[in-house]
């Protein structure tokens, strides 16, 4: 493609009052006037002409198949051009798609690069930033490269397609962070180092007793035998399976803090899916929102880890209204034997919920659920503030009433037997690592 540059643009335009003087000046020689407009067209020809075709240059680089959320990754692009006699200077520009920005280090803005080739290696680099923005699906549409002439008036651009997907999945190493920081406050200083015990029901061996232990570990028959104290220890129960459901419907939309509701509970999930599958248990995942959308098999080991964090990232935001009847019946038939379902989703008005609860009563007869869901933080703030008028006053009282109503339902929920998890978004993730060692040490699984 090939434009006159503003410099061009601007000597047209000087040419037609140019034109018209010479017009009125000389009316019997009137061919002069087209004397400006054709050498106009004649520089822009000649500029064209003396600059590099488009099609030998080159863009090399090496897009990345997935990236990170809010973590920024280099990309270093090499152009190169043959046969160049002269330094070049190339504007180039992304053209992406999704929740990907592309920083350029002499640009901020979203204009474009600059990249200046060198007339004896016929190459230039230059090292740009790619910023995901969120956790979903991004692409890399194609580049365009734009160059000028030696003279300023005509200007080459190319666009070289890409279509390259690319996965950005939420930070591993934030997950991470948040499982040991649970841990070490988990395991607080001041007891006697010894392993974390098993909490299941097989019988392993029995151990000294020692302060900080539970005394209903004691084995008080051969505690009297051996005339010391003993405590029994048990295997820690493994190959359970544990299932994340994630709704991604209208309310997961919402943002609570920085983020948005789907966002807080994928890295709650990632967090337990990770120190599940370290200590032997079987991890899945499911999506729904007024449909069925996607089911993982569990699966054992740390490496699969990976395919949970890659399941998460295909997690679109959808504009729709979760049906609980049809995904948790798809749900209950795809699950073959006992396992820990972990529904992460909300509800908003009492008719959605009554629906809610009819489908996780029939869930809980076979299957140990834990309800996790976090509080609208306007509806939470809004009953504290000082009503300064009719208006404020309203809003206070009818988010009182949510909050009343929402009360009950997990109060129901509560009382069919599901482990109810209501945490705000900070804290969501050890409220629910807690949750779950409390589930493997009472046996629930």
């Amino acid at each position: 493609m090939i434009l006159p540059t503003p410099k061009c643009a601007l000597l047209a335009a000087a040419s037609v009052p140019a034109a018209a003087l010479t017009l009125s000046a000389f009316p019997e020689r009137f061919y002069l006037a087209f004397f400006f407009p054709i050498l106009t067209l004649a520089l822009f020809l000649h500029d064209f002409a003396r600059s590099p075709h488009p099609s030998l240059l080159r863009a090399t680089f090496a897009p990345p198949g997935a990236l990170l959320s809010g973590r920024e990754e280099e990309l270093p692009l090499t152009l190169s051009l043959s046969g160049l006699k002269s330094p070049l200077k190339v504007r180039l520009l992304f053209q992406t798609a999704g929740p990907l920005k592309v920083v350029y280090p002499d640009s901020p803005s979203a204009s474009g690069g600059f990249v200046l080739m060198d007339k004896d290696t016929a190459e230039g680099t230059i090292v740009l930033k790619l910023l995901p923005k969120r956790r979903g699906r991004a692409r890399l549409e194609k580049i365009w490269l734009a160059y000028r002439g030696r003279l300023g008036y005509a200007e080459t651009r190319r666009g070289i397609p890409i279509d390259r997907e690319v996965l950005i999945s939420q930070d591993t190493v934030k997950v991470k962070e948040d499982v040991l920081n649970f841990i070490s406050l988990e395991f607080s200083s001041g007891l006697k180092s010894r392993p974390f015990p098993g909490a299941g029901s097989e019988f392993e061996n029995l151990v000294d007793f020692s302060a900080g232990m539970d005394n209903r570990l004691i084995d008080w028959k051969r505690s009297a035998r051996h005339r010391k104290l003993l405590a029994k220890e048990f295997k820690a129960e493994r190959n359970q399976h544990v299932i994340l459901g994630f709704d991604t419907g209208r309310l997961m939309l919402e943002s609570v803090g920085k983020d948005t509701r789907l966002d807080h509970f994928i890295r709650a999930g990632l967090s337990l899916a990770w120190i599940s599958l370290r200590s032997g248990d079987l991890v899945g995942g499911c999506a729904f929102d007024s449909f069925f959308r996607a089911y993982l098999p569990p699966g054992r080991t740390p490496s699969f880890f990976t395919k949970l964090q890659r399941f998460a990232s295909f997690l679109d935001y959808r504009q729709e209204e979760s049906n609980y009847t049809l995904s948790l019946t798809e749900l209950a038939a795809r699950l073959k034997q006992r396992s820990l379902v972990v529904l992460f989703t909300e509800f908003s008005d009492s008719a959605q919920a009554t629906l809610l609860l009819e489908c996780l009563e029939l869930l809980r007869r076979k299957h140990t659920v834990v309800f996790v869901s976090t509080p609208d933080p306007l509806s939470s703030s809004l009953p504290g503030q000082r009503p300064e008028s009719f208006l404020k006053m309203a809003e206070s009282v009818i988010a009182d009433k949510l909050n009343r109503e929402r009360s009950v339902v997990l109060e129901k929920m509560s009382r069919l037997g599901v482990q109810v998890l209501d945490a705000k978004g900070p804290g969501l993730t050890a409220a629910l690592l807690g949750r779950y060692l409390s589930i493997k040490r009472r046996g629930f699984i």
